[in-house]
């Protein structure tokens, strides 16, 4: 039997994240491409305050 891979959106809670941040937006008059744009800035925004977390230590001191 074949392994079958499915893949789905969000995959992670980083893109949950930038999804129900642009969702919560007004996106009246935004084009397709203004929106990804807004997308693809909150996804490296909040990837960013990631990795800025995890470098200082936030993550392992808020467990």
């Amino acid at each position: 039997m074949e392994d079958i891979e499915l893949k789905t959106f969000p995959s992670s809670n980083i893109e949950a994240l930038a999804l129900l941040y642009v969702q919560n937006q007004d996106l009246k008059g935004k084009t397709p491409a203004e929106i990804h744009t807004m997308y693809q800035d909150a996804l490296y925004e909040i990837k960013q305050d990631w990795r800025e977390k995890r470098n200082n230590g936030y993550f392992r001191d808020h467990r």
